[in-house]
């Protein structure tokens, strides 16, 4: 394992202590740079996107820097992009302007200085400096050893093979530990000065912690995972039936999250408990502040009896300034930082804007290296959603391509843009390049629908096509041959038989026909028949059976049941579920289809 201590020379007495585990370090090794992909993100416009790179090999660690001109600086040297540096105790790289300092190795060797021999340039001042940090890393590791003292405010965190931008430990690790959990690593942010005398706080019970994560700062904590109590600070009326409401933390908070995904909303409408999925729209590069768009839904035009956007509509005419919610998440998969093509073609209708709008900000807050074309269509021009910062950020930024297109003329609202829907002419004339690029779709299905068979039709790479949606329900369907495609089996654990031995269930098979199982509900103690064309979700709803739900398509997690028995088959994918939940039995019951008797525990 490799302990580095992380440093912003602007805040010297402030670092963060990080330990690299050997699975984390060994294949392609654990990357550095500005991007949330990274492992280690070093958020800075003078750190590249992808910079360098931590990896062990033959059970020694190094460094390689990654950089075109190999721009940083190890021990106060110049580094060589195409050398792999051997680390040691105390060896110091320098990138933009933090500073890493080795603080231990598996096997703890002499520490040692390395004077500059090669650079006759360098000052007397600059040595001060390198043995000054070296010094200040040494005195905080003998406290540490001795206990004799808390150690310098610090956030200690551990990262594993599983490490992704939004898994932080619950509680601070100590050294001697061996931990399981990981954390991708965001610097300490600008902070006033702090007292020198501080009183250790109670160490909180991870249960009851909301955010669950240490602070980053003193008093400021990143929520990253789970139910958090907000309010809301701003409304935003962006067109006549679109509001953006923006939210901070009860108390100081630091909102962390991938662009392009989504929270639930955990509302109480008429005295009813009611969950909701909605798209975050803000950027995690200005996590101060978190916000969604919200479009009011009228009732269908063609069924004018049926209700109107219950949750959307209740958000539009009672949530005020300084009320609070709470909320969970985020969830989904729906966003280009784990992708690391450059070129992007982002395709919206509607309010499915926001999370192309999550993305298109955080890729140019952070200079990432993405050239992206937005293509966005409305009814009418005085129905495009962010307009006026969508026509400066394409004028402001020569990587970021704006095409926008509505789909009627409008009395009064002058137009020389696009007309029309997305087409075969349209497409290749707003993106020439279009089969190069990576796209990302999301608005109503009608038109997300229709933007897939465009693309297909086009001889697109659906490979790398990707699209959003809170899908609806699928009540008394048939699977397509599209949704065969994408249908998964989830068969009940391994029976116990001829003398404690396990054997296999028989595999189940997916019938084409609409057979009814019985489906059993414990805790409720009702047992009724479903057609296999009929998801467990709209099963419970029919027999009154509360169960949370909120995007109704596999994503938010919010369905979440346990199978105590049984086998079923999945339309879609189950995003909503982690590793732990599928070993631990649960299913998610919005996509979930019996297969033959089920018992789940609701």
């Amino acid at each position: 394992m490799l302990k580095i201590k992380l440093f912003n020379p602007q805040h010297p007495l402030e670092h963060q202590e990080l330990e690299l585990s050997d699975h984390r370090l060994k294949d392609d090794g654990c990357l550095i740079g500005n991007s949330p992909s990274c492992g280690l993100m070093l958020p800075s416009v003078k750190v590249q996107e992808v910079h360098g790179k931590f990896f062990t090999d033959k059970g020694k660690y190094y460094f390689q820097d990654l950089t075109e001109k190999g721009i940083t600086q190890y021990n106060d040297e110049a580094v060589n992009n195409k050398k792999s540096y051997v680390l040691e105790t105390d060896d110091i790289i320098r990138i933009g302007e933090f500073v890493l300092i080795v603080d231990g190795l598996p096997i703890k060797k002499k520490s040692k200085f390395r004077k500059n021999k090669k650079n006759k340039n360098g000052s007397s001042s600059n040595k001060r400096s390198l043995q000054n940090i070296k010094a200040l890393t040494r005195r905080n590791r003998r406290s540490a050893d001795k206990k004799t003292e808390p150690p310098a405010k610090s956030n200690h965190i551990t990262i594993d093979p599983k490490t992704t931008l939004n898994n932080y430990q619950s509680e601070p690790v100590s050294p001697s530990e061996n931990p399981s959990n990981g954390a991708a690593i965001s610097p300490p942010l600008p902070t006033a000065k702090k007292e020198t005398k501080t009183t250790p706080k109670p160490v909180e019970n991870p249960t009851t912690n909301i955010q669950a994560q240490p602070p980053t700062l003193e008093g400021v904590n990143w929520w990253n995972k789970g139910k958090i109590t907000v309010r809301c600070l701003n409304i935003i009326e962006d067109t006549a039936d679109v509001k953006t409401f923006r939210f901070i933390g009860t108390s100081p908070t630091l909102f962390n999250y991938k662009p392009g995904q989504f929270v639930t909303l955990n509302l109480n409408i008429n005295g009813k408990p009611i969950k909701r999925a909605y798209s975050i729209s803000s950027t995690p590069s200005r996590p101060h502040t978190l916000e969604i768009t919200v479009k009011r839904v009228p009732a269908p035009v063609d069924i004018p009896d049926a209700p109107p956007g219950l949750v959307s509509n209740w958000l539009h005419d009672h949530l005020k300034v300084g009320d609070e919610i709470t909320l969970t998440g985020p969830s989904g998969k729906f966003t280009c930082v784990d992708n690391n093509t450059t070129k992007l073609l982002f395709i919206s209708a509607g309010s499915g804007i926001t999370p192309m709008m999550s993305m298109s900000r955080w890729a140019l807050d952070t200079v990432a290296k993405r050239d992206i074309t937005f293509v966005h269509s409305a009814r009418s021009p005085r129905d495009i959603i962010y307009r006026k910062e969508l026509e400066a950020m394409a004028a402001n930024h020569s990587n970021f391509h704006l095409a926008l297109t509505i789909t009627r003329d409008a009395t009064g609202d002058p137009w020389w843009g696009f007309k029309g829907r997305l087409n075969e002419i349209l497409l290749p004339a707003i993106c020439p390049d279009y089969k190069e690029r990576v796209i990302y779709v999301c608005g109503p299905d009608g038109f997300m629908k229709g933007v897939k068979n465009l693309v297909e039709a086009l001889g697109f790479p659906m490979e790398n096509y990707y699209q959003e949606s809170f899908g609806s329900s699928k009540k008394k369907q048939s699977p397509s041959k599209e949704k065969k495609d994408n249908i998964s089996v989830v068969e009940p654990p391994k029976n116990t038989s001829n003398n404690g031995q396990s054997t296999p269930a028989k595999p189940a098979t997916v019938s084409s026909n609409n057979t009814s199982y019985p489906v059993v509900f414990a805790k409720s103690g009702k047992e009724v028949l479903c057609d296999d064309q009929m998801s467990l979700l709209e099963l419970a709803e029919e027999e009154m059976i509360e169960v949370d739900s909120s995007c109704r398509s596999g994503g938010c997690g919010s369905c979440k049941l346990k199978k105590l028995e049984g086998t079923i088959r999945y339309e879609g994918e189950a995003d909503g579920l982690d590793d732990n939940d599928e070993e631990d039995g649960y299913i998610l019951a919005c996509i979930a289809y019996p297969q033959g008797k089920v018992v789940i525990d609701a």
